[in-house]
């Protein structure tokens, strides 16, 4: 049995997941109900919970700042949210779960079974830290991402990934000056964390950071040699594509 906290200043969102939650998860049992980030902090610091459903906008506030100013976060979170495209690029590469306004039971049942896996790890606390340090850094080099292992998540620091492979469903990441990390994460997922930071897909196993190119070899499609040695395939496809990110760098 999971206690449930909702923190919503949005009425018809509370009782539609209220609603979903009751009928379809009975093992999710709903403690509070909170319609501010005051009455929520109030409540998170003198309760232990499981699961947070947290808004992203709470006028005058947010979620962000409930976040901040908790002195322990021992729950896990799942932040709501209507429309902040960096708040969510944020929680990929934070490796926290996320639900976009308005979402439905199959969406809800996804989120939760994210939130059961990763429960068992009991982490929550270092992936708010990152999710937050991410939210305020200015320029790729702060970002830092969290990649699952089969015993919890290491926290990476973007700029030091020269490459990623695909490897059936898991990606091979390679570093500057450490060893390679094998990750359970698809390459398409780790295209969508890593794409707004400089990276580009050029091949369907192939993900490279275009800031540690060496030289590029003309063909068909062509390759690319890397800082670290290796030469990845540019698929023909790619390549007019690839050209051009490299002109805008």
């Amino acid at each position: 049995m999971y206690q449930v906290v909702i923190v919503d200043d949005e009425v018809p969102q509370q009782e539609s997941l209220t609603d979903m939650l009751q009928k379809n998860f009975p093992e999710y049992t709903i403690v509070k109900i909170c319609s501010s980030v005051d009455e929520g902090k109030e409540y998170l610091e003198k309760n232990k919970v499981d699961l947070v459903f947290l808004d992203v906008i709470m006028p005058p506030s947010n979620g962000f700042e409930l976040l901040k100013q908790l002195s322990n976060i021992c729950f896990e979170t799942i932040f709501t949210t209507s429309f902040d495209t960096f708040a969510i690029q944020a929680f990929k590469v934070a490796a926290v779960d996320y639900l976009l306004k308005p979402f439905g039971i199959e969406d809800l049942s996804a989120a939760l079974d994210k939130f059961e896996e990763k429960y068992t790890l009991k982490n929550p606390e270092n992936n708010i830290a990152t999710l937050l340090k991410n939210l305020s850094a200015k320029k790729a080099d702060e970002v830092r991402i969290a990649l699952p292992l089969m015993t919890g998540f290491v926290m990476v620091w973007v700029k030091d990934i020269v490459r990623c492979e695909a490897d059936d469903s898991y990606t091979t990441f390679h570093f500057i000056n450490a060893q390679p990390l094998m990750v359970s994460r698809s390459l398409k997922e780790c295209e969508e964390m890593l794409t707004p930071y400089d990276f580009f897909r050029t091949h369907h196993s192939h993900l490279i950071n275009l800031k540690f190119i060496r030289e590029y070899i003309r063909g068909e499609g062509g390759q690319v040699v890397m800082t670290d040695g290796s030469t990845v395939e540019v698929s023909r496809r790619k390549k007019e594509e690839f050209l051009s990110s490299l002109n805008r760098m």
